[in-house]
């Protein structure tokens, strides 16, 4: 155990790890703080004897599928009386709300000035439109994908956050309001 009245300033602050090549340096009375993890010496001994049972584990062991497992199971119980207490409380009816997206590109990488056709982004959407054919075309771009065709184009839409269903029908209507929308 260090006493205060016996360190030298210079024993006060020493480096105690190299982080990634940030030196961190810390004071015995002051607990170390790095990217939401630290470490403290409350009582240091260098030098002393050991217990050795100090080292040994008295708990259970599991293989990391059996605490995956574990885990999963907790969580899945957990969320099971999570939606119990809401149901009961709340309402047990589904809760569902229109959801405004924004299709308006922040980026349009592909671009056909001849035949119109086109692939365009923003951070939660995307937006495609190719010449009508009569094979399936999918973009290449994740997310949940709507597919359509007009009698001149394809077209796909794709969100990142909330799925469409029902907004795809007005999503189709301000892109090509009145024109029939097949498949």
């Amino acid at each position: 155990m260090l006493d205060d009245r016996t360190r030298s300033p210079a024993a006060q602050a020493v480096p105690v790890a190299d982080l990634g090549g940030q030196r961190v340096r810390t004071d015995a009375r002051l607990p170390l703080r790095t990217a939401g993890q630290g470490a403290q010496f409350t009582d240091l001994v260098v030098g002393g004897a050991c217990d050795e049972e100090l080292f040994t584990w008295n708990g259970p062991v599991y293989t990391p599928e059996e605490y995956e497992q574990m885990l999963t199971d907790q969580r899945v119980a957990r969320e099971h009386e999570q939606k119990s207490w809401f149901e009961q409380t709340v309402t047990a009816n589904p809760v569902t709300t229109r959801v405004l997206v924004e299709f308006t590109p922040e980026s349009v990488p592909f671009r056909d000035p001849v035949t119109g056709e086109f692939d365009e982004f923003n951070s939660q959407t995307s937006l495609s439109r190719r010449r009508r054919r009569d094979d399936r075309w999918l973009p290449r771009w994740g997310g949940v994908h709507y597919l359509w065709s007009t009698p001149e184009w394809d077209w796909a839409a794709a969100t990142l956050g909330p799925a469409l269903d029902d907004a795809v029908h007005q999503l189709q209507h301000a892109l090509h309001p009145g024109e029939p929308v097949e498949r």
